[in-house]
Protein backbone atom coordinates (compact mmCIF):
# COMPACT_ATOMS: atom_id res chain seq x y z
CA UNK A 1 0.00 0.00 0.00
CA UNK A 2 2.80 2.83 0.95
CA UNK A 3 4.78 1.10 -2.14
CA UNK A 4 1.44 1.90 -4.38
CA UNK A 5 1.37 5.37 -2.58
CA UNK A 6 4.65 6.31 -3.08
CA UNK A 7 4.13 5.49 -6.54
CA UNK A 8 1.27 7.43 -7.17
CA UNK A 9 3.02 10.30 -5.60
CA UNK A 10 5.80 9.93 -8.38
CA UNK A 11 3.22 10.56 -11.03
CA UNK A 12 1.54 13.26 -9.74
CA UNK A 13 5.06 14.87 -9.20
CA UNK A 14 6.47 14.44 -13.00
CA UNK A 15 2.63 15.67 -14.00
CA UNK A 16 3.20 18.37 -11.88
CA UNK A 17 6.42 19.17 -13.45
CA UNK A 18 5.48 18.67 -16.72
CA UNK A 19 2.50 21.58 -16.09
CA UNK A 20 4.96 23.87 -14.78
CA UNK A 21 7.29 23.26 -17.27
CA UNK A 22 4.52 24.23 -19.75
CA UNK A 23 3.46 27.33 -17.61
CA UNK A 24 7.00 28.68 -18.09
CA UNK A 25 7.31 27.98 -21.70
CA UNK A 26 4.07 30.09 -22.01
CA UNK A 27 4.88 32.77 -19.65
CA UNK A 28 8.18 32.84 -21.86
CA UNK A 29 6.74 32.66 -25.64
CA UNK A 30 3.20 34.70 -25.15
CA UNK A 31 5.26 37.86 -24.47
CA UNK A 32 7.02 36.98 -27.87
CA UNK A 33 4.78 36.35 -29.66
CA UNK A 34 3.14 39.22 -29.03
CA UNK A 35 6.09 41.15 -29.98
CA UNK A 36 5.98 39.06 -33.30
CA UNK A 37 2.45 40.12 -33.79
CA UNK A 38 3.13 43.95 -32.97
CA UNK A 39 6.39 43.57 -35.81
CA UNK A 40 3.81 42.03 -38.14
CA UNK A 41 0.96 44.48 -37.78
CA UNK A 42 3.93 47.49 -38.46
CA UNK A 43 5.06 46.40 -41.38
CA UNK A 44 1.50 46.03 -42.80
CA UNK A 45 1.14 49.38 -41.69
CA UNK A 46 4.24 50.29 -43.47
CA UNK A 47 3.86 48.46 -46.27
CA UNK A 48 0.33 49.78 -46.97
CA UNK A 49 1.81 53.68 -46.46
CA UNK A 50 4.37 52.66 -49.05
CA UNK A 51 1.28 51.93 -51.60
CA UNK A 52 -1.27 53.96 -50.84
CA UNK A 53 2.12 57.31 -51.30
CA UNK A 54 2.03 59.25 -48.21
CA UNK A 55 0.01 61.81 -47.98
CA UNK A 56 -2.72 59.15 -47.79
CA UNK A 57 -5.40 61.01 -49.82
CA UNK A 58 -8.35 59.11 -48.42
CA UNK A 59 -11.31 59.27 -50.59
CA UNK A 60 -14.24 59.20 -47.90
CA UNK A 61 -15.66 62.79 -46.76
CA UNK A 62 -14.82 63.34 -42.86
CA UNK A 63 -18.04 65.83 -42.73
CA UNK A 64 -21.35 66.45 -44.38
CA UNK A 65 -22.03 66.79 -47.89
CA UNK A 66 -23.36 70.60 -47.19
CA UNK A 67 -20.42 70.94 -45.62
CA UNK A 68 -18.24 69.81 -48.18
CA UNK A 69 -19.57 71.81 -50.75
CA UNK A 70 -19.38 75.22 -48.68
CA UNK A 71 -15.57 74.82 -48.18
CA UNK A 72 -15.04 73.40 -51.70
CA UNK A 73 -16.83 75.26 -54.35
CA UNK A 74 -15.64 78.63 -53.11
CA UNK A 75 -12.08 77.32 -54.54
CA UNK A 76 -13.19 75.93 -58.11
CA UNK A 77 -13.11 79.01 -61.26
CA UNK A 78 -16.90 79.03 -61.24
CA UNK A 79 -18.38 78.33 -57.67
CA UNK A 80 -21.91 78.68 -58.68
CA UNK A 81 -21.98 76.19 -61.15
CA UNK A 82 -20.09 73.82 -58.66
CA UNK A 83 -22.80 74.41 -55.81
CA UNK A 84 -25.74 74.02 -58.47
CA UNK A 85 -24.11 70.52 -59.67
CA UNK A 86 -23.49 69.27 -56.21
CA UNK A 87 -26.44 70.06 -54.94
CA UNK A 88 -28.06 67.76 -57.21
CA UNK A 89 -26.69 64.90 -55.71
CA UNK A 90 -28.94 62.11 -54.71
CA UNK A 91 -29.55 61.81 -51.23
CA UNK A 92 -27.60 58.87 -50.45
CA UNK A 93 -25.47 57.09 -48.24
CA UNK A 94 -23.83 55.68 -51.29
CA UNK A 95 -22.27 59.63 -52.13
CA UNK A 96 -20.23 60.14 -48.81
CA UNK A 97 -17.12 59.24 -50.83
CA UNK A 98 -15.08 62.02 -52.37
CA UNK A 99 -14.51 59.24 -55.47
CA UNK A 100 -18.34 58.79 -56.04
CA UNK A 101 -18.85 62.97 -55.58
CA UNK A 102 -16.18 63.04 -58.70
CA UNK A 103 -17.92 60.14 -60.75
CA UNK A 104 -21.09 62.02 -60.37
CA UNK A 105 -19.52 65.29 -61.54
CA UNK A 106 -17.74 63.65 -64.25
CA UNK A 107 -21.56 61.44 -65.80
CA UNK A 108 -23.10 65.02 -65.62
CA UNK A 109 -20.21 66.44 -67.68
CA UNK A 110 -20.88 63.47 -69.96
CA UNK A 111 -24.03 64.30 -70.30
CA UNK A 112 -23.70 67.66 -71.32
CA UNK A 113 -21.42 66.81 -74.11
CA UNK A 114 -23.57 64.48 -75.53
CA UNK A 115 -25.95 67.53 -75.66
CA UNK A 116 -24.16 69.68 -77.04
CA UNK A 117 -23.08 67.87 -79.83
CA UNK A 118 -27.01 66.89 -80.99
CA UNK A 119 -27.60 70.62 -80.65
CA UNK A 120 -23.71 71.27 -83.09
CA UNK A 121 -25.05 68.74 -85.57
CA UNK A 122 -28.74 69.95 -85.80
CA UNK A 123 -27.31 73.40 -86.28
CA UNK A 124 -24.53 73.21 -88.78
CA UNK A 125 -26.82 70.82 -91.03
CA UNK A 126 -28.87 73.92 -91.91
CA UNK A 127 -25.61 76.02 -92.60
CA UNK A 128 -24.00 76.32 -96.31
CA UNK A 129 -20.28 75.87 -95.01
CA UNK A 130 -17.54 76.02 -97.24
CA UNK A 131 -14.33 73.42 -97.68
CA UNK A 132 -12.48 74.85 -94.80
CA UNK A 133 -15.53 74.95 -92.38
CA UNK A 134 -16.62 71.66 -93.06
CA UNK A 135 -13.10 70.67 -92.12
CA UNK A 136 -13.40 72.68 -89.00
CA UNK A 137 -17.19 71.09 -87.88
CA UNK A 138 -15.43 67.23 -89.04
CA UNK A 139 -12.64 67.97 -86.23
CA UNK A 140 -15.22 69.30 -83.62
CA UNK A 141 -17.21 66.30 -83.74
CA UNK A 142 -14.10 64.12 -83.27
CA UNK A 143 -13.18 66.07 -80.24
CA UNK A 144 -16.74 66.11 -78.77
CA UNK A 145 -15.78 62.14 -79.32
CA UNK A 146 -12.71 61.89 -77.47
CA UNK A 147 -14.32 64.06 -74.98
CA UNK A 148 -16.78 61.19 -74.15
CA UNK A 149 -14.03 58.69 -74.71
CA UNK A 150 -11.94 60.70 -71.81
CA UNK A 151 -14.74 61.11 -69.51
CA UNK A 152 -15.82 57.52 -70.25
CA UNK A 153 -11.84 56.45 -69.20
CA UNK A 154 -11.83 58.63 -66.15
CA UNK A 155 -15.53 57.40 -64.54
CA UNK A 156 -13.60 53.23 -65.32
CA UNK A 157 -11.11 54.47 -63.37
CA UNK A 158 -12.76 55.87 -60.36
CA UNK A 159 -14.96 52.34 -60.98
CA UNK A 160 -12.07 50.17 -60.48
CA UNK A 161 -10.48 51.40 -57.71
CA UNK A 162 -11.87 49.38 -55.11
CA UNK A 163 -11.13 46.85 -56.44
CA UNK A 164 -7.59 47.35 -56.67
CA UNK A 165 -5.22 46.28 -54.41
CA UNK A 166 -2.01 48.31 -53.46
CA UNK A 167 -3.09 50.55 -56.39
CA UNK A 168 -2.44 54.11 -55.01
CA UNK A 169 -5.02 56.91 -54.75
CA UNK A 170 -2.68 59.85 -55.41
CA UNK A 171 -1.97 58.10 -58.65
CA UNK A 172 -5.66 57.51 -59.51
CA UNK A 173 -5.60 61.38 -58.97
CA UNK A 174 -2.95 61.78 -61.35
CA UNK A 175 -4.64 59.54 -64.22
CA UNK A 176 -8.06 61.36 -63.41
CA UNK A 177 -6.27 64.58 -64.08
CA UNK A 178 -4.75 63.65 -66.87
CA UNK A 179 -7.86 62.66 -68.52
CA UNK A 180 -10.47 65.44 -67.28
CA UNK A 181 -7.38 67.86 -69.10
CA UNK A 182 -7.28 66.32 -72.34
CA UNK A 183 -11.23 66.33 -71.98
CA UNK A 184 -11.14 70.35 -71.63
CA UNK A 185 -8.34 70.77 -74.38
CA UNK A 186 -10.56 69.18 -76.42
CA UNK A 187 -13.51 71.51 -76.32
CA UNK A 188 -11.11 74.63 -76.77
CA UNK A 189 -9.75 73.00 -80.12
CA UNK A 190 -12.97 72.55 -81.17
CA UNK A 191 -13.47 76.40 -80.97
CA UNK A 192 -10.24 77.41 -82.02
CA UNK A 193 -10.65 75.76 -85.61
CA UNK A 194 -13.29 78.29 -86.30
CA UNK A 195 -11.16 81.14 -85.26
CA UNK A 196 -8.07 79.93 -87.25
CA UNK A 197 -10.62 80.16 -90.18
CA UNK A 198 -11.62 84.10 -89.07
CA UNK A 199 -8.54 85.26 -89.11
CA UNK A 200 -7.23 83.45 -91.93
CA UNK A 201 -10.38 83.08 -94.52
CA UNK A 202 -12.35 86.63 -94.42
CA UNK A 203 -15.05 84.37 -96.07
CA UNK A 204 -15.95 82.53 -92.83
CA UNK A 205 -18.27 83.97 -90.91
CA UNK A 206 -17.94 84.53 -87.02
CA UNK A 207 -21.34 83.62 -85.58
CA UNK A 208 -19.99 79.67 -86.20
CA UNK A 209 -17.95 80.31 -83.87
CA UNK A 210 -19.53 82.06 -81.16
CA UNK A 211 -22.33 79.39 -81.89
CA UNK A 212 -19.99 76.61 -80.66
CA UNK A 213 -18.96 78.67 -78.04
CA UNK A 214 -22.07 78.84 -76.62
CA UNK A 215 -22.39 75.09 -76.29
CA UNK A 216 -18.88 74.38 -75.46
CA UNK A 217 -17.42 76.77 -72.84
CA UNK A 218 -20.01 75.46 -69.90
CA UNK A 219 -18.71 71.78 -70.59
CA UNK A 220 -15.12 73.63 -70.00
CA UNK A 221 -16.45 75.17 -67.12
CA UNK A 222 -17.35 71.62 -65.67
CA UNK A 223 -14.18 70.08 -65.69
CA UNK A 224 -12.29 73.07 -64.58
CA UNK A 225 -14.49 72.48 -61.30
CA UNK A 226 -13.71 68.80 -61.10
CA UNK A 227 -10.01 69.40 -61.56
CA UNK A 228 -10.36 72.24 -58.88
CA UNK A 229 -12.17 69.31 -56.54
CA UNK A 230 -9.60 66.88 -56.70
CA UNK A 231 -6.92 69.75 -56.00
CA UNK A 232 -8.94 70.84 -52.96
CA UNK A 233 -8.78 67.49 -51.55
CA UNK A 234 -5.65 66.79 -52.35
CA UNK A 235 -4.32 69.95 -50.26
CA UNK A 236 -6.37 69.61 -47.64
CA UNK A 237 -4.59 65.62 -47.29
CA UNK A 238 -1.31 67.20 -47.48
CA UNK A 239 -2.49 69.81 -44.48
CA UNK A 240 -3.20 66.84 -42.48
CA UNK A 241 -0.77 65.42 -42.72
CA UNK A 242 1.42 68.07 -41.60
CA UNK A 243 -0.38 68.27 -38.47
CA UNK A 244 1.38 64.30 -37.92
CA UNK A 245 4.62 64.00 -35.70
CA UNK A 246 7.44 64.75 -37.83
CA UNK A 247 9.38 62.29 -37.28
CA UNK A 248 6.69 60.19 -39.19
CA UNK A 249 6.35 62.46 -42.23
CA UNK A 250 10.27 62.06 -42.44
CA UNK A 251 10.27 58.66 -42.60
CA UNK A 252 7.34 58.03 -44.62
CA UNK A 253 8.36 60.69 -47.32
CA UNK A 254 12.20 58.54 -47.47
CA UNK A 255 10.10 55.97 -47.99
CA UNK A 256 8.29 57.28 -51.20
CA UNK A 257 11.06 59.28 -52.36
CA UNK A 258 11.91 57.48 -56.23
CA UNK A 259 15.05 55.32 -56.35
CA UNK A 260 16.28 57.10 -59.54
CA UNK A 261 19.55 54.99 -59.87
CA UNK A 262 17.49 51.93 -60.33
CA UNK A 263 14.82 53.67 -62.41
CA UNK A 264 17.36 54.09 -64.89
CA UNK A 265 19.17 51.33 -64.64
CA UNK A 266 15.75 49.38 -65.08
CA UNK A 267 14.59 51.12 -68.62
CA UNK A 268 18.41 50.77 -69.63
CA UNK A 269 17.94 46.85 -69.26
CA UNK A 270 14.69 47.23 -70.64
CA UNK A 271 16.55 48.59 -73.79
CA UNK A 272 18.75 45.12 -74.74
CA UNK A 273 15.54 43.33 -75.19
CA UNK A 274 15.03 42.04 -78.11
CA UNK A 275 12.30 43.15 -80.19
CA UNK A 276 10.46 40.73 -82.21
CA UNK A 277 8.10 42.24 -84.12
CA UNK A 278 4.92 40.73 -85.47
CA UNK A 279 4.30 42.33 -88.41
CA UNK A 280 7.26 43.85 -90.93
CA UNK A 281 6.33 46.82 -93.52
CA UNK A 282 8.96 47.13 -96.27
CA UNK A 283 8.26 49.08 -99.52
CA UNK A 284 9.93 47.17 -101.43
CA UNK A 285 7.09 44.31 -101.04
CA UNK A 286 9.70 41.71 -98.79
CA UNK A 287 7.44 42.00 -95.64
CA UNK A 288 3.97 41.13 -93.89
CA UNK A 289 2.56 44.78 -95.49
CA UNK A 290 3.71 47.07 -98.47
CA UNK A 291 2.27 50.45 -96.37
CA UNK A 292 2.12 51.23 -92.78
CA UNK A 293 -1.27 51.73 -92.90
CA UNK A 294 -2.28 48.64 -93.86
CA UNK A 295 0.09 46.92 -91.09
CA UNK A 296 -2.06 49.17 -88.55
CA UNK A 297 -5.63 47.85 -89.80
CA UNK A 298 -4.28 44.38 -89.65
CA UNK A 299 -2.85 44.83 -85.61
CA UNK A 300 -5.09 43.92 -83.16
CA UNK A 301 -8.05 45.99 -81.44
CA UNK A 302 -7.59 46.83 -77.64
CA UNK A 303 -4.09 45.03 -77.56
CA UNK A 304 -2.77 44.42 -73.86
CA UNK A 305 0.12 44.19 -74.79
CA UNK A 306 2.55 45.89 -77.20
CA UNK A 307 2.11 44.94 -80.79
CA UNK A 308 5.48 45.31 -83.16
CA UNK A 309 5.15 46.49 -86.46
CA UNK A 310 9.04 46.86 -88.05
CA UNK A 311 9.30 49.20 -90.75
CA UNK A 312 12.15 48.54 -93.06
CA UNK A 313 13.95 51.74 -94.26
CA UNK A 314 12.89 53.00 -97.19
CA UNK A 315 10.26 56.46 -97.92
CA UNK A 316 6.85 56.14 -97.23
CA UNK A 317 4.79 58.85 -99.13
CA UNK A 318 1.23 57.98 -96.21
CA UNK A 319 -0.41 59.86 -93.76
CA UNK A 320 -0.71 57.26 -91.19
CA UNK A 321 -3.75 57.44 -88.82
CA UNK A 322 -3.18 55.18 -84.98
CA UNK A 323 -6.93 54.70 -84.30
CA UNK A 324 -8.48 55.14 -80.52
CA UNK A 325 -9.24 51.06 -80.59
CA UNK A 326 -5.30 50.57 -81.82
CA UNK A 327 -3.90 50.39 -78.31
CA UNK A 328 -0.27 49.56 -77.99
CA UNK A 329 1.04 50.18 -81.19
CA UNK A 330 5.16 50.04 -81.42
CA UNK A 331 6.49 51.14 -85.17
CA UNK A 332 10.08 50.47 -85.14
CA UNK A 333 12.08 51.61 -87.74
CA UNK A 334 15.43 51.26 -89.24
CA UNK A 335 17.25 54.50 -88.18
CA UNK A 336 15.88 58.35 -88.33
CA UNK A 337 17.72 58.68 -92.01
CA UNK A 338 16.51 55.13 -93.08
CA UNK A 339 13.00 54.94 -92.60
CA UNK A 340 10.69 58.11 -93.41
CA UNK A 341 6.92 58.53 -93.11
CA UNK A 342 6.03 61.71 -95.49
CA UNK A 343 3.49 63.65 -96.45
CA UNK A 344 2.68 67.42 -97.71
CA UNK A 345 -0.82 68.29 -96.06
CA UNK A 346 -1.43 71.91 -95.26
CA UNK A 347 -3.99 74.32 -94.62
CA UNK A 348 -3.77 76.20 -98.17
CA UNK A 349 -4.05 73.20 -99.67
CA UNK A 350 -8.03 72.73 -97.69
CA UNK A 351 -6.60 71.05 -94.83
CA UNK A 352 -7.35 72.03 -90.99
CA UNK A 353 -4.35 72.01 -88.61
CA UNK A 354 -5.86 69.37 -87.11
CA UNK A 355 -5.62 66.35 -89.83
CA UNK A 356 -2.56 68.13 -92.00
CA UNK A 357 -0.52 65.50 -89.97
CA UNK A 358 1.46 63.01 -91.83
CA UNK A 359 1.18 60.90 -88.72
CA UNK A 360 -1.54 61.00 -86.13
CA UNK A 361 -1.88 59.19 -83.25
CA UNK A 362 -4.90 58.64 -81.18
CA UNK A 363 -4.89 55.13 -79.74
CA UNK A 364 -3.14 55.00 -76.17
CA UNK A 365 0.34 53.72 -74.96
CA UNK A 366 1.69 54.34 -78.80
CA UNK A 367 5.81 54.06 -79.27
CA UNK A 368 7.88 54.85 -81.88
CA UNK A 369 11.60 54.99 -82.30
CA UNK A 370 14.14 55.10 -84.69
CA UNK A 371 12.47 56.58 -88.01
CA UNK A 372 11.66 60.20 -89.42
CA UNK A 373 8.20 61.85 -89.69
CA UNK A 374 7.91 64.52 -92.18
CA UNK A 375 5.44 67.46 -93.54
CA UNK A 376 6.89 68.37 -96.40
CA UNK A 377 4.71 71.12 -97.48
CA UNK A 378 6.71 74.26 -98.09
CA UNK A 379 6.38 77.64 -95.51
CA UNK A 380 4.38 79.32 -97.84
CA UNK A 381 1.28 76.85 -97.06
CA UNK A 382 0.98 77.76 -93.28
CA UNK A 383 0.26 75.48 -91.16
CA UNK A 384 1.29 71.75 -92.04
CA UNK A 385 1.68 69.39 -89.34
CA UNK A 386 4.51 66.05 -88.82
CA UNK A 387 3.20 64.37 -86.05
CA UNK A 388 -0.10 65.13 -84.33
CA UNK A 389 -0.26 63.20 -81.03
CA UNK A 390 -3.64 62.77 -78.35
CA UNK A 391 -2.57 59.97 -76.59
CA UNK A 392 -0.24 58.97 -73.98
CA UNK A 393 2.97 58.13 -76.20
CA UNK A 394 6.91 57.76 -76.34
CA UNK A 395 9.29 58.63 -78.89
CA UNK A 396 12.82 57.37 -79.03
CA UNK A 397 15.66 58.39 -81.53
CA UNK A 398 12.78 60.17 -84.21
CA UNK A 399 12.87 62.96 -86.40
CA UNK A 400 9.72 65.19 -86.87
CA UNK A 401 10.12 67.54 -89.64
CA UNK A 402 8.20 70.49 -90.79
CA UNK A 403 8.00 74.50 -90.84
CA UNK A 404 4.95 75.41 -88.93
CA UNK A 405 3.25 73.53 -86.58
CA UNK A 406 5.27 70.88 -86.65
CA UNK A 407 4.80 68.90 -83.75
CA UNK A 408 1.25 68.91 -82.51
CA UNK A 409 1.57 67.55 -78.76
CA UNK A 410 -2.79 67.63 -78.23
CA UNK A 411 -3.31 66.37 -74.51
CA UNK A 412 -2.46 63.27 -72.11
CA UNK A 413 0.81 62.34 -71.70
CA UNK A 414 3.80 62.33 -73.64
CA UNK A 415 7.60 61.87 -73.55
CA UNK A 416 10.55 62.67 -76.29
CA UNK A 417 13.91 61.37 -75.86
CA UNK A 418 16.99 61.70 -78.05
CA UNK A 419 14.40 63.23 -80.89
CA UNK A 420 15.62 65.66 -83.53
CA UNK A 421 12.92 68.49 -84.43
CA UNK A 422 13.14 71.35 -87.08
CA UNK A 423 10.60 73.79 -87.61
CA UNK A 424 9.40 77.68 -87.58
CA UNK A 425 6.42 78.95 -86.42
CA UNK A 426 5.12 77.31 -82.92
CA UNK A 427 6.65 74.03 -83.80
CA UNK A 428 6.26 72.36 -80.58
CA UNK A 429 2.69 73.29 -79.64
CA UNK A 430 0.01 71.92 -77.86
CA UNK A 431 -1.63 71.14 -74.57
CA UNK A 432 0.00 68.00 -73.53
CA UNK A 433 2.24 66.55 -70.39
CA UNK A 434 5.11 67.03 -72.87
CA UNK A 435 8.45 65.92 -71.39
CA UNK A 436 11.50 66.40 -73.88
CA UNK A 437 14.87 65.20 -72.40
CA UNK A 438 18.29 65.04 -74.51
CA UNK A 439 16.23 65.91 -78.11
CA UNK A 440 17.90 68.51 -80.40
CA UNK A 441 15.83 71.31 -81.72
CA UNK A 442 16.84 73.09 -85.05
CA UNK A 443 15.39 75.91 -85.96
CA UNK A 444 14.41 76.73 -89.51
CA UNK A 445 14.96 79.81 -91.69
CA UNK A 446 11.05 81.74 -91.76
CA UNK A 447 9.42 83.39 -94.67
CA UNK A 448 9.96 87.09 -94.96
CA UNK A 449 8.16 88.90 -92.66
CA UNK A 450 7.99 86.02 -90.23
CA UNK A 451 9.50 85.33 -86.47
CA UNK A 452 10.61 82.13 -85.25
CA UNK A 453 8.64 80.69 -82.14
CA UNK A 454 10.15 77.42 -81.06
CA UNK A 455 6.85 76.79 -78.58
CA UNK A 456 2.94 77.68 -78.20
CA UNK A 457 1.82 76.21 -75.26
CA UNK A 458 -1.77 75.70 -74.67
CA UNK A 459 -2.31 75.33 -71.18
CA UNK A 460 -5.98 77.05 -70.33
CA UNK A 461 -6.42 76.68 -66.61
CA UNK A 462 -4.53 76.93 -63.38
CA UNK A 463 -5.75 72.93 -62.49
CA UNK A 464 -4.62 71.11 -65.61
CA UNK A 465 -1.26 69.32 -64.89
CA UNK A 466 -0.07 70.14 -68.44
CA UNK A 467 2.54 72.18 -69.67
CA UNK A 468 6.23 71.69 -72.12
CA UNK A 469 9.19 70.67 -70.23
CA UNK A 470 12.89 70.54 -72.23
CA UNK A 471 15.29 69.08 -70.22
CA UNK A 472 18.80 68.24 -71.61
CA UNK A 473 18.25 69.72 -74.88
CA UNK A 474 20.06 71.62 -77.57
CA UNK A 475 18.30 74.29 -78.91
CA UNK A 476 20.43 75.71 -82.73
CA UNK A 477 19.62 76.94 -85.95
CA UNK A 478 19.22 74.72 -89.20
CA UNK A 479 22.47 74.86 -91.30
CA UNK A 480 19.90 76.43 -94.04
CA UNK A 481 19.57 79.23 -91.00
CA UNK A 482 23.04 81.74 -91.54
CA UNK A 483 24.14 83.97 -89.20
CA UNK A 484 23.90 86.66 -91.42
CA UNK A 485 20.11 85.37 -91.27
CA UNK A 486 19.49 85.21 -87.62
CA UNK A 487 20.65 88.42 -87.66
CA UNK A 488 17.87 89.69 -89.19
CA UNK A 489 15.06 87.66 -88.06
CA UNK A 490 13.87 87.07 -84.35
CA UNK A 491 13.86 83.50 -82.78
CA UNK A 492 12.00 83.60 -79.18
CA UNK A 493 11.86 80.26 -76.60
CA UNK A 494 8.13 80.84 -77.48
CA UNK A 495 5.09 82.84 -76.89
CA UNK A 496 1.75 81.54 -74.85
CA UNK A 497 -1.02 80.39 -76.51
CA UNK A 498 -3.42 80.39 -73.31
CA UNK A 499 -4.06 81.88 -70.08
CA UNK A 500 -1.97 79.46 -68.12
CA UNK A 501 0.68 78.71 -70.66
CA UNK A 502 3.38 76.58 -68.83
CA UNK A 503 7.21 76.03 -70.45
CA UNK A 504 10.22 75.32 -68.36
CA UNK A 505 13.69 75.11 -70.34
CA UNK A 506 16.64 73.10 -68.02
CA UNK A 507 19.73 72.39 -68.46
CA UNK A 508 19.72 73.19 -72.17
CA UNK A 509 22.30 74.74 -74.69
CA UNK A 510 20.62 77.49 -76.32
CA UNK A 511 22.31 79.04 -79.46
CA UNK A 512 23.10 82.46 -80.40
CA UNK A 513 19.74 82.39 -82.63
CA UNK A 514 17.71 82.73 -79.45
CA UNK A 515 16.48 86.84 -78.72
CA UNK A 516 17.49 88.65 -75.56
CA UNK A 517 14.05 88.98 -74.48
CA UNK A 518 13.92 85.04 -74.74
CA UNK A 519 9.94 85.09 -74.92
CA UNK A 520 7.15 86.91 -76.93
CA UNK A 521 3.95 87.93 -76.17
CA UNK A 522 0.49 86.74 -77.78
CA UNK A 523 -1.67 89.50 -75.95
CA UNK A 524 -4.80 87.89 -77.92
CA UNK A 525 -4.45 84.60 -76.31
CA UNK A 526 -3.08 84.62 -73.00
CA UNK A 527 -2.39 86.96 -69.43
CA UNK A 528 1.05 87.23 -69.14
CA UNK A 529 0.57 87.69 -65.39
CA UNK A 530 -0.86 84.21 -65.45
CA UNK A 531 1.27 82.25 -67.23
CA UNK A 532 4.47 80.29 -66.08
CA UNK A 533 8.11 80.57 -68.10
CA UNK A 534 11.05 78.71 -65.89
CA UNK A 535 14.38 79.06 -67.43
CA UNK A 536 16.83 77.12 -64.71
CA UNK A 537 20.52 76.32 -65.35
CA UNK A 538 21.28 76.40 -69.14
CA UNK A 539 24.03 77.29 -71.07
CA UNK A 540 24.73 78.76 -74.46
CA UNK A 541 24.97 82.53 -75.79
CA UNK A 542 21.50 82.08 -75.67
CA UNK A 543 21.22 81.43 -72.24
CA UNK A 544 21.97 85.05 -70.46
CA UNK A 545 18.95 85.98 -68.99
CA UNK A 546 19.41 89.39 -68.21
CA UNK A 547 17.90 91.14 -70.58
CA UNK A 548 14.68 88.48 -70.44
CA UNK A 549 10.91 89.93 -70.41
CA UNK A 550 9.68 91.13 -67.14
CA UNK A 551 6.31 89.24 -67.10
CA UNK A 552 4.80 88.54 -63.70
CA UNK A 553 4.91 84.52 -64.44
CA UNK A 554 8.12 84.21 -65.66
CA UNK A 555 11.12 82.89 -63.30
CA UNK A 556 14.74 82.48 -64.21
CA UNK A 557 15.30 81.72 -60.47
CA UNK A 558 13.88 78.99 -59.04
CA UNK A 559 14.70 76.49 -56.39
CA UNK A 560 15.59 72.85 -57.58
CA UNK A 561 12.74 71.12 -56.13
CA UNK A 562 10.71 73.47 -58.01
CA UNK A 563 12.75 72.60 -61.16
CA UNK A 564 11.92 68.82 -59.96
CA UNK A 565 8.45 68.70 -60.52
CA UNK A 566 8.81 68.94 -64.32
CA UNK A 567 11.46 65.31 -64.96
CA UNK A 568 9.79 62.84 -66.39
CA UNK A 569 8.81 60.99 -63.29
CA UNK A 570 6.92 63.37 -61.48
CA UNK A 571 5.86 65.83 -64.55
CA UNK A 572 3.99 62.88 -66.49
CA UNK A 573 1.78 61.76 -63.50
CA UNK A 574 2.59 57.22 -62.58
CA UNK A 575 4.95 57.57 -65.97
CA UNK A 576 6.45 54.57 -63.18
CA UNK A 577 3.97 52.23 -64.63
CA UNK A 578 3.49 53.85 -67.68
CA UNK A 579 6.51 53.91 -69.01
CA UNK A 580 7.89 50.73 -67.83
CA UNK A 581 6.96 48.41 -70.59
CA UNK A 582 8.19 51.32 -73.40
CA UNK A 583 11.79 49.71 -73.63
CA UNK A 584 13.39 53.16 -74.15
CA UNK A 585 15.73 54.79 -71.83
CA UNK A 586 14.65 57.21 -69.14
CA UNK A 587 16.77 59.31 -67.21
CA UNK A 588 16.05 60.83 -64.16
CA UNK A 589 17.46 64.09 -64.90
CA UNK A 590 18.53 65.63 -61.43
CA UNK A 591 19.33 69.57 -61.59
CA UNK A 592 22.83 69.98 -59.30
CA UNK A 593 24.67 72.42 -59.88
CA UNK A 594 28.10 71.69 -60.57
CA UNK A 595 31.43 72.67 -58.27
Amino acid sequence: MESRNIIKNSIFSKKLSKTHRKLIVLIVLLPLAAVLVSLLLKNSTSSSHSRNHLPPLTPSLAFPLHSFIKKACPETLYSSLCRSTLSTLPKSKNFTSFLKILEFTINRTASHVKGARYSIVAHFTKQDLNLHEKNALRDCMEMLDQTLYELQQATNELRSFASLTGYRLDRLYGNIKNLLSAAMTNENTCINGFLDLEELDSDTRKGHREHLQNFLTPISHMISNSLALIKHVEKKSIQEMVKKPKMMITKGLQEELPDYKRIVRGRKKNTLRKLRPYATVASDGSGNYSTIRDAIAAAPNMSTSIYKIKIMAGIYKENVLIPREKINIMLIGDGMNSTIITGSRNFVDGFSTFESATLTVLGDKFLARDLTIKNTAPPEKHQAVALRVTSNAAFYRCEIVSHQDTLYAHSLRQYYQDCLIQGTIDFIFGNAAAVFQNCTILVRKPIPGQSNMITAQGREDPNQNTGISLQNCTIEAAKEFNLTQRRNISTYLGRPWRNYSRTIVVNSYLGDLIHPRGWFEWDEYSNLDTVEYIEYMNSGPGADTRRRISWAGYRKNCTEDMVRQFTAEEFLHGADDWLESTVFPLFAVLYHQET
